[in-house]
């Protein structure tokens, strides 16, 4: 494990014009730099000769999003988003925001990457879960449970870090840990993480940043619907890992229970036992290899990419016909089988793959028919979606059959033969919300569907499923 020495940053204000009315134009300059001295190295991360410790950089077109108590001491603010040009990677930037709107505080909060509008309270409030002490607060900070690796570097878009100013320094800290490993074979496609005992390691939550010197944060969970347990990784979905090449994983620093296993192309590679991922910490996973065979498989299928060839990406009158609508997915050498239907006797076709978004489920009672594979039992599924419309009452569950029952699953004793219990999520628009399911006596080589019932469109970017040897 080394420390991650995430960017301290100075902040210069210059303005081309008073910022008295609204709609006065500004242009406002943050000058950023990182810790110690820049080694001459074009890498994302490198090292800090001055302390041997890792070195983030800054690079072109890299954006921070200030908040200003001036707007306000607490409530939803759109920020102010700042970003850089650069011709090389570097350790110093300067940041510019060219707008209206900009009003002097007595405190500023920022947050990298640049994320938009959240609320924020520049008054310190007492943490339930760490009583006595005191903290600012950043709503809806994500850790994505779904990453891109990049060689010898991470997603920025994962790399979460914050900071608190009352003056005109910022220093940067970063809000996550990162995973660090490479592999030794030349066909490793993606990889899962997951948590031993479903502690969120990705999702959405609250950053409280200590309300004292230095200001360091603290991922708060403040809606469990909007976690989940694992995080995905892939460069696109097919391009091979590269051997010899560092990638890293950004996950939510958390205590856990017991470790978390990772899995290579879908195969269970090792379990590793850390009792907790800590904040501003590199661990060294080593060299990974996909094994030859093995006693657990997780197999992420990612709904959120580009169609593939043969499914319905619009309405199919074949979803509604008695034997729904079979479609194929390769992965890791091997062809799944899913199954787009909707209830026996419907009068619409409501459910397709609506083309970068996922499984979009158009109307309640409709199926999608999960992956049955010879020898193998599915033990658990996990079904991320994403809803179109606001407070609605979503309900997932696991089925065995298809019917045309008019009301939703809810327990063992439905007539669906319920296999997981239902779950009931009232949606937030645009959140990725997380629903677990264990299947308590799962049958080897058998379809089991996930079923969803409740008004208005979602959809579903992603499923996990994990199945273990008959």
């Amino acid at each position: 494990m080394a420390a991650l020495a995430f960017a301290s940053c100075e902040k210069a204000i210059e303005k081309t014009a008073e910022n008295e009315p609204s709609g006065e134009i500004s242009t406002i300059t943050f000058s950023a730099t990182m810790d110690g001295k820049a080694p001459d190295s074009k890498a994302v991360i490198g090292t800090n000769p001055e302390t041997g410790k890792p070195l983030n950089f800054w690079v072109d077109g890299d954006e921070i999003t200030v908040y200003s108590q001036g707007k306000g001491d607490s409530g939803t603010q759109s920020g102010f988003t700042f970003s850089t040009t650069l011709v090389a990677n570097a350790s110093s930037a300067d940041f510019t925001y060219t707008g209206d709107g900009w009003v002097d505080g007595t405190a500023y909060m920022a947050i990298y990457p640049a994320t938009g509008s959240r609320a924020v309270n520049f008054t310190a409030q007492e943490t339930v879960a760490a009583s006595g002490e005191y903290f600012y607060r950043m709503a809806a900070v994500d850790v994505p449970y779904s990453q891109t690796l990049v060689a010898n570097s991470f997603d920025r878009n994962a790399m979460v870090a914050t900071a608190y100013s009352t003056d005109n320094t910022f220093a940067f800290k970063s809000a996550v840990a990162l995973l660090k490993f490479q592999v030794s074979g030349t066909d490793v496609v993606s990889g899962t993480i997951v948590s031993g005992n479903d502690e969120s390691i990705s999702g959405r939550f609250r950053a409280d940043l200590s309300a004292t010197s230095p200001y360091e944060p603290v991922l708060y969970s403040y809606q469990p619907t909007w976690e989940h347990n694992f995080i995905y990784f892939t460069i696109d979905d097919s391009t091979p890992l590269s051997t010899g090449t560092n990638y890293y994983v950004a996950v939510r620093p958390t205590t856990l229970s017991s470790g978390f296993k990772i899995y290579l192309n879908g195969k269970l590679v090792k379990t590793f036992t850390p009792t907790e991922l800590v904040r501003n910490k590199i661990y060294n996973l080593g060299t990974l290899s996909v094994p030859v065979s093995t006693t657990e498989m997780a197999l992420g299928f990612n709904f959120g990419r580009t169609a593939l060839t043969g499914w319905p990406t619009v309405k199919d009158d074949a979803t509604k016909s008695e034997g729904g609508k079979t479609c194929t997915f390769p992965l890791y050498g091997a062809s799944y089988s899913f199954l787009l239907a909707d209830p026996t006797g419907a009068s619409g076709a409501n459910i397709w793959w609506n083309s970068g978004i996922g499984i979009q489920f158009n109307a309640a009672q409709r199926y999608l028919g999960l992956p049955a594979i010879e020898n193998w039992k599915l033990s658990h599924v996990t079904v991320v979606h994403k809803d179109a419309v606001t407070k609605k009452s979503i309900i997932y569950g696991i089925v065995s059959n298809r019917t045309n029952a008019s009301t939703p699953p809810t327990s063992v004793s439905s007539p669906e033969t319920v296999e997981a219990e239902a779950t009931t999520v009232t949606t937030t628009r645009g959140n990725h919300i997380s629903c677990d399911f264990a299947i308590p006596s799962p049958v080897a080589n058998t379809q089991y569907y996930v079923y969803r019932s409740g008004a208005g469109a979602s959809y579903v970017p992603m499923v996990l499923l994990t199945y273990v040897p008959e």
